[in-house]
């Protein structure tokens, strides 16, 4: 009776007064996401990949509204895993029971918090996307609003990513992908200079000379392979070059970027995670070339702050992508991009093209051009307007809700 009675309140002040709440986070609830692939995937710092690897994360409020944010925690990237990510919201969820979602600037200010805390980039990110997108459906705003975008109509040219194969393979995937048209490439590389220049030769037939391809090296070659490899690579017009060496080598990178600055980009991505990295990168002349990965970063604001830091000494950024990532992910990116400046290549936005199934329909994702018109994605309502509940609970292959401790208490004792 009494539990019947405060529901009953609940919803009548709802009604009357949307904000009498405050917004208050009853819950969060965590999964590990796996959605099968429409062809492997492989780098050199990952094994071959059938499936995606997301985390989804859900923040519930006391008002029944849902914010749905997405992350991709990589071990060889920020030492984290889903496993990692599942602790760190194990560790905050006690302060869950006295957050409020009702700013920006308070939520801004609270994952600063947790960021002093050591919760990782990957988590953080997730938890922004999933509270941005609860205020975006609080105030009836769109993204476009709630990030003060003035252009959505300008259409975003997206750079197509081919995984690591053995030629043979290659050829194979070519014949299926050859219709294409991108504006330009991105070829994940192998310790192998003969298959991958075969690889290239490959991609130039398919797609021409004028097609810009760029290396991902995915930090697998060692300081005297680089030394060799990239000149090799430049006589094929290949001119960027995706973290060479090894995330902590720095001492290397730097060598490469003195040896052939002026000719190549010389990328750091794995080993760009903090705002403390790329002021250091900056300060030694390490890298001439950024790449930005929202999950990696913490978040859209994170790297945008990482965006603005470079644009100011000159060092132009590309927009990374993790593979397997849904339009969760893709639409931040989507926002990044238009929150940013001149952007040297988007990769992502791949939707259904990769993944067997999105959560998000219609899937956010390029077109055989590689083109993206981003004005009916950026004037929905949050993140997630598009989900389907059904079909992100089916590629769910574990999960752990965490309940605000107060809130519990409240409703065990109302219940009881």
């Amino acid at each position: 009776m009494w539990l019947s009675a405060f529901i009953f309140y609940c919803t009548f002040v709802a009604a009357s007064n949307p904000y009498s709440l405050h917004m208050k986070i009853s819950k969060v609830l965590f999964r590990e996401v796996n959605i099968p692939l429409r062809f492997q995937f492989a780098q050199s710092n990952n094994h071959l990949s059938h499936s995606s690897s997301s985390a989804i994360v859900e923040l519930h409020t006391t008002e029944g509204l849902v914010g749905f944010g997405e992350a991709c925690p990589r071990m060889y990237v920020t030492g984290e895993s889903i496993r990692s990510m599942e602790k760190d919201l194990q560790g905050i969820s006690p302060q869950l029971a006295d957050l409020r979602l009702e700013r920006m600037e308070d939520w801004q200010r609270q994952l600063a918090n947790w960021r002093e805390l050591g919760v990782g980039p990957s988590t953080l990110c997730a938890l922004e996307l999933a509270g941005i997108d609860i205020l975006c459906q609080v105030n009836q705003r769109s993204l476009a609003e709630q990030f003060s975008l003035s252009d959505v109509e300008s259409p975003i040219q997206y750079s197509q990513v081919i995984p690591m194969f053995k030629p043979a393979k290659m050829a194979k995937l070519l014949e299926r992908i050859g219709h294409l048209r991108p504006a330009s490439i991105k070829l994940k590389a192998s310790q192998d200079l003969e298959d991958n220049m075969e690889n290239i030769r490959l991609l130039r037939a398919s797609f021409g000379d004028d097609t810009p391809i760029r290396l991902d090296v995915n930090a697998g070659w060692a300081l005297d392979d680089a030394l060799e490899f990239i000149p090799a690579f430049l006589d094929l017009g290949v001119n960027s070059f995706e973290q060479p060496l090894a995330l902590e080598a720095h001492e290397g990178l730097q060598l490469l970027t003195q040896r052939f600055g002026q000719e190549a980009q010389i990328m750091v991505d794995e080993s760009l995670v903090t705002i403390e990295d790329a002021q250091h990168f900056l300060k030694y002349e390490i890298g001439n070339h950024f790449n930005l990965k929202i999950s990696k970063l913490g978040g859209i604001l994170s790297a945008l702050q990482i965006y603005r830091l470079a644009e100011e000494n000159g060092i132009p950024c590309q927009l990374g992508a993790h593979f397997g990532e849904t339009s969760l992910l893709t639409t931040a990116g989507i926002v990044l991009t238009k929150l940013a400046g001149p952007i040297s290549a988007n990769e992502g936005a791949l939707g259904e093209m990769l993944l067997e199934e999105d959560i998000i329909q219609p899937s956010v994702q390029q077109d055989n051009k590689g083109h993206l018109a981003p004005a009916a994605i950026l004037q929905q309502i949050g993140f997630s307007s598009g989900i389907n509940r059904d079909q992100l609970a089916s590629y769910t292959v574990h999960q752990r809700s965490f309940q605000s401790y107060r809130f519990e208490g409240l409703m065990r004792r109302l219940s009881a």
